[in-house]
């Protein structure tokens, strides 16, 4: 399931919980992850999604590279 094609409520509890993210861009997730050019990223587990992100110190972006909705 991709963010365009998910359900209107959906949509909604991930804007929730992405502008939750961006109000405390520090928080450290539930565990890391290195990606391929070494960075480390957050992963957030957030009611039934996982969300991957980075903090861009540089730019002052918070990069959400992933989100994937957790499956039983």
């Amino acid at each position: 399931m991709t963010l365009a094609t998910a359900a209107r409520s959906e949509q909604r509890k991930l804007a929730v919980i992405l502008d939750g993210l961006k109000a405390a861009p520090f928080r450290p997730g539930d565990f890391h992850e290195r990606d391929a050019q070494g960075r480390i990223n957050e992963v957030s587990l957030a009611g039934d999604w996982l969300i991957t992100c980075w903090l861009d110190h540089a730019v002052h972006e918070l990069r959400v590279v992933r989100i994937e909705r957790v499956e039983d």
